[in-house]
Protein backbone atom coordinates (compact mmCIF):
# COMPACT_ATOMS: atom_id res chain seq x y z
CA UNK A 1 0.00 0.00 0.00
CA UNK A 2 1.59 3.28 -1.04
CA UNK A 3 2.40 5.91 1.72
CA UNK A 4 -0.15 9.03 2.14
CA UNK A 5 0.80 12.22 1.84
CA UNK A 6 1.14 14.32 4.74
CA UNK A 7 0.56 18.05 4.12
CA UNK A 8 2.29 19.89 6.71
CA UNK A 9 0.79 23.90 6.98
CA UNK A 10 3.17 26.18 8.32
CA UNK A 11 1.75 29.78 9.66
CA UNK A 12 4.11 32.22 9.81
CA UNK A 13 4.51 36.40 10.65
CA UNK A 14 7.33 37.87 11.00
CA UNK A 15 9.20 34.50 11.31
CA UNK A 16 12.68 35.52 9.92
CA UNK A 17 14.93 34.53 12.74
CA UNK A 18 13.12 30.81 13.03
CA UNK A 19 11.52 29.60 10.40
CA UNK A 20 14.38 27.65 8.70
CA UNK A 21 15.16 25.61 11.56
CA UNK A 22 11.52 24.92 11.37
CA UNK A 23 11.68 23.93 8.02
CA UNK A 24 14.56 21.86 8.23
CA UNK A 25 13.24 19.77 11.23
CA UNK A 26 9.99 18.99 8.48
CA UNK A 27 12.47 18.11 5.46
CA UNK A 28 14.69 16.08 7.87
CA UNK A 29 11.59 13.77 8.42
CA UNK A 30 12.13 10.52 7.40
CA UNK A 31 8.79 9.76 6.59
CA UNK A 32 7.31 10.93 1.62
CA UNK A 33 5.77 12.00 0.61
CA UNK A 34 4.84 15.20 2.08
CA UNK A 35 3.84 18.47 1.24
CA UNK A 36 4.72 21.94 2.55
CA UNK A 37 2.55 24.60 2.45
CA UNK A 38 3.80 27.94 4.59
CA UNK A 39 1.09 30.57 4.57
CA UNK A 40 2.91 34.06 5.24
CA UNK A 41 0.24 36.03 6.99
CA UNK A 42 1.29 39.37 6.02
CA UNK A 43 5.07 39.40 7.40
CA UNK A 44 6.71 42.54 7.10
CA UNK A 45 10.48 40.80 7.51
CA UNK A 46 12.39 38.16 5.40
CA UNK A 47 9.67 35.23 5.92
CA UNK A 48 9.24 35.13 2.58
CA UNK A 49 12.47 35.10 1.49
CA UNK A 50 13.68 32.30 3.78
CA UNK A 51 10.46 30.17 2.77
CA UNK A 52 11.95 30.79 -1.12
CA UNK A 53 15.08 28.75 -0.12
CA UNK A 54 13.12 25.63 0.10
CA UNK A 55 11.92 24.65 -3.59
CA UNK A 56 10.10 22.30 -2.03
CA UNK A 57 8.06 24.98 -0.38
CA UNK A 58 4.30 26.12 -1.52
CA UNK A 59 4.45 29.29 -0.32
CA UNK A 60 1.42 31.18 0.42
CA UNK A 61 1.04 35.18 1.12
CA UNK A 62 -1.57 36.90 2.67
CA UNK A 63 -2.61 40.39 4.69
CA UNK A 64 -2.20 39.99 8.32
CA UNK A 65 -5.27 38.18 8.99
CA UNK A 66 -4.17 36.20 11.99
CA UNK A 67 -3.22 32.43 12.35
CA UNK A 68 -7.06 31.13 12.32
CA UNK A 69 -7.15 32.35 9.25
CA UNK A 70 -3.49 31.59 7.35
CA UNK A 71 -4.76 28.05 8.89
CA UNK A 72 -7.62 27.79 6.85
CA UNK A 73 -5.88 29.27 3.90
CA UNK A 74 -3.43 26.40 4.47
CA UNK A 75 -6.22 23.90 4.42
CA UNK A 76 -7.46 25.21 1.44
CA UNK A 77 -4.41 25.24 -0.81
CA UNK A 78 -3.35 21.31 0.79
CA UNK A 79 -3.73 18.24 -0.76
CA UNK A 80 -2.74 15.52 1.89
CA UNK A 81 -5.03 12.98 3.01
CA UNK A 82 -2.98 13.28 6.42
CA UNK A 83 -2.45 17.09 7.63
CA UNK A 84 -0.20 18.19 10.64
CA UNK A 85 0.75 21.86 11.51
CA UNK A 86 4.13 23.24 12.46
CA UNK A 87 4.41 26.86 13.76
CA UNK A 88 6.79 28.83 12.55
CA UNK A 89 8.91 29.53 15.62
CA UNK A 90 8.68 25.79 16.78
CA UNK A 91 10.70 22.62 15.16
CA UNK A 92 10.22 18.56 15.05
CA UNK A 93 12.62 15.88 17.17
CA UNK A 94 13.22 12.85 14.16
CA UNK A 95 11.07 10.53 13.13
CA UNK A 96 7.55 12.29 14.49
CA UNK A 97 5.79 11.93 10.90
CA UNK A 98 6.87 8.16 10.58
CA UNK A 99 5.75 7.42 14.29
CA UNK A 100 2.39 9.12 14.32
CA UNK A 101 1.42 7.86 10.69
CA UNK A 102 2.96 4.39 11.64
CA UNK A 103 0.12 4.38 14.67
CA UNK A 104 -2.66 5.64 12.53
CA UNK A 105 -2.43 2.86 10.28
CA UNK A 106 -2.85 0.44 12.80
CA UNK A 107 -5.50 2.35 14.31
CA UNK A 108 -8.19 3.27 11.32
CA UNK A 109 -10.79 4.10 14.13
CA UNK A 110 -8.31 6.85 15.10
CA UNK A 111 -9.02 10.55 13.77
CA UNK A 112 -6.39 12.69 15.30
CA UNK A 113 -2.95 11.79 17.50
CA UNK A 114 -0.99 13.59 19.25
CA UNK A 115 2.15 13.73 21.15
CA UNK A 116 4.15 15.79 24.39
CA UNK A 117 5.66 18.89 23.92
CA UNK A 118 9.18 20.20 25.66
CA UNK A 119 9.79 23.68 26.06
CA UNK A 120 12.90 25.80 25.58
CA UNK A 121 13.69 29.17 26.21
CA UNK A 122 15.33 30.86 23.29
CA UNK A 123 19.10 32.00 23.30
CA UNK A 124 19.28 35.56 24.74
CA UNK A 125 15.54 35.49 25.92
CA UNK A 126 14.57 35.67 29.67
CA UNK A 127 11.46 33.32 31.23
CA UNK A 128 8.27 35.20 30.05
CA UNK A 129 5.90 35.58 33.33
CA UNK A 130 3.53 33.33 32.01
CA UNK A 131 5.40 30.61 31.70
CA UNK A 132 6.35 28.54 35.05
CA UNK A 133 9.57 27.47 35.73
CA UNK A 134 8.41 23.66 36.06
CA UNK A 135 6.85 24.21 32.41
CA UNK A 136 10.14 24.54 31.03
CA UNK A 137 11.50 21.06 32.79
CA UNK A 138 8.79 18.74 32.61
CA UNK A 139 7.26 17.44 29.36
CA UNK A 140 3.91 18.94 28.48
CA UNK A 141 0.64 17.25 27.81
CA UNK A 142 -1.35 19.52 26.28
CA UNK A 143 -3.41 19.81 23.50
CA UNK A 144 -1.16 21.44 20.58
CA UNK A 145 -1.36 21.19 16.85
CA UNK A 146 2.25 21.49 15.90
CA UNK A 147 2.56 17.33 18.15
CA UNK A 148 -0.65 16.36 16.00
CA UNK A 149 -1.45 14.12 12.96
CA UNK A 150 -5.00 14.30 11.67
CA UNK A 151 -7.04 12.83 9.03
CA UNK A 152 -8.62 15.23 6.35
CA UNK A 153 -12.32 13.63 6.94
CA UNK A 154 -12.13 14.95 10.70
CA UNK A 155 -11.65 18.96 8.85
CA UNK A 156 -14.19 18.02 6.84
CA UNK A 157 -16.62 16.98 9.63
CA UNK A 158 -15.53 19.27 12.53
CA UNK A 159 -15.32 22.29 10.04
CA UNK A 160 -12.12 24.37 9.62
CA UNK A 161 -10.48 27.26 12.57
CA UNK A 162 -13.23 29.82 13.98
CA UNK A 163 -11.73 33.17 12.63
CA UNK A 164 -13.62 34.90 15.18
CA UNK A 165 -11.05 34.25 17.45
CA UNK A 166 -7.85 36.14 17.69
CA UNK A 167 -5.95 33.10 19.98
CA UNK A 168 -6.97 30.11 21.25
CA UNK A 169 -8.03 29.17 17.49
CA UNK A 170 -6.90 25.67 18.08
CA UNK A 171 -7.97 25.33 21.27
CA UNK A 172 -11.34 25.85 20.14
CA UNK A 173 -11.21 23.18 17.24
CA UNK A 174 -10.01 20.67 19.80
CA UNK A 175 -13.21 21.16 21.77
CA UNK A 176 -15.33 21.24 18.85
CA UNK A 177 -13.87 17.76 17.68
CA UNK A 178 -14.47 16.25 21.00
CA UNK A 179 -18.25 17.48 20.93
CA UNK A 180 -18.09 15.79 17.39
CA UNK A 181 -16.93 12.67 19.11
CA UNK A 182 -13.53 12.38 17.09
CA UNK A 183 -11.02 9.88 18.55
CA UNK A 184 -7.48 11.21 19.52
CA UNK A 185 -4.98 9.31 20.87
CA UNK A 186 -2.34 11.12 23.14
CA UNK A 187 1.30 9.85 22.64
CA UNK A 188 3.29 9.48 26.08
CA UNK A 189 5.85 10.89 23.27
CA UNK A 190 7.56 14.46 23.24
CA UNK A 191 7.17 15.10 19.46
CA UNK A 192 7.36 18.86 19.66
CA UNK A 193 10.16 21.58 20.73
CA UNK A 194 8.18 24.96 21.32
CA UNK A 195 10.09 27.87 21.36
CA UNK A 196 9.78 30.58 24.06
CA UNK A 197 10.58 33.83 23.18
CA UNK A 198 9.59 37.48 23.54
CA UNK A 199 7.40 37.80 20.87
CA UNK A 200 5.05 34.65 21.55
CA UNK A 201 1.58 34.75 20.76
CA UNK A 202 0.96 33.91 24.44
CA UNK A 203 2.38 36.94 25.41
CA UNK A 204 -0.60 38.78 25.47
CA UNK A 205 -2.24 36.91 29.00
CA UNK A 206 -5.19 39.39 29.16
CA UNK A 207 -6.02 38.74 25.12
CA UNK A 208 -5.36 34.74 26.08
CA UNK A 209 -7.80 34.58 29.71
CA UNK A 210 -10.46 36.32 27.40
CA UNK A 211 -10.43 33.93 24.64
CA UNK A 212 -10.08 30.81 26.59
CA UNK A 213 -13.28 32.22 28.88
CA UNK A 214 -14.88 32.79 25.21
CA UNK A 215 -14.40 29.11 23.74
CA UNK A 216 -15.22 27.59 27.14
CA UNK A 217 -18.48 29.88 27.10
CA UNK A 218 -19.20 28.74 23.33
CA UNK A 219 -18.52 24.77 24.16
CA UNK A 220 -20.60 25.07 27.20
CA UNK A 221 -23.47 26.99 25.41
CA UNK A 222 -23.37 24.00 22.63
CA UNK A 223 -23.30 21.10 25.01
CA UNK A 224 -26.33 23.08 26.62
CA UNK A 225 -28.24 23.68 23.20
CA UNK A 226 -27.60 19.86 22.46
CA UNK A 227 -29.26 18.41 25.96
CA UNK A 228 -32.32 21.15 25.07
CA UNK A 229 -32.90 19.41 21.67
CA UNK A 230 -32.07 16.01 23.32
CA UNK A 231 -35.07 16.44 25.61
CA UNK A 232 -37.47 18.07 23.33
CA UNK A 233 -36.98 14.72 21.02
CA UNK A 234 -37.98 12.76 24.12
CA UNK A 235 -40.84 15.12 25.01
CA UNK A 236 -42.31 14.39 20.92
Amino acid sequence: MAAKLISVIVPAYNREKYLAKTLDSIFAQDYRPIEVVVVDDGSTDGTASIARLYPEVRYFYQPNLGPAVARNTGLAECTGELISFLDADDYWVEHVLRIQSDYLATRPELGSIMGKVWNFLDAGATLPNWISEDMMTEEGGGWNLGASLTHRWVFERVGHFNTAYQHGEDLDWFARAREAGIPIYLMPTVLLRRRIHKDNLSKDQNLSARERVRILKAHLDRKRSKVAESLLEVRG
